[in-house]
């Protein structure tokens, strides 16, 4: 079987397992990550995922890490699905999808 994530070469165990997870998850077809950018500041995150926003192709995450904030993007034709298992997984903030 193909494997749905691509990960990064310099990416973290801790993110890659998200993202491994979030593959697993019923109706995501591929995840794939964006942007690594520099986490500034020293407060820890409130949710692994701090933001969910829906696209075209499924729907775009920011992943809060350990000095990193990332961008990814999960492809799927059930996003208010995938949306809801992120959410009742404890992985996101409770506000939901913005």
């Amino acid at each position: 079987m193909a494997r749905k994530t691509h990960h990064k070469h310099s990416s973290s165990k801790g993110y890659r397992r998200l993202l491994d997870g979030l593959a697993a998850l019923d109706g995501v077809h591929r995840v794939a990550t964006g942007r690594v950018k520099p986490r500034m500041g020293s407060g820890r995150p409130v949710a692994a995922i701090s933001k969910v926003r829906r696209t075209e192709s499924g729907l775009s995450i920011t992943i809060n890490t350990d000095g990193a904030i990332v961008d990814a993007y999960v492809v799927t034709d059930r996003p208010e699905e995938v949306a809801a298992a992120i959410a009742a997984r404890g992985w996101s903030a409770p506000s939901g999808t913005t």
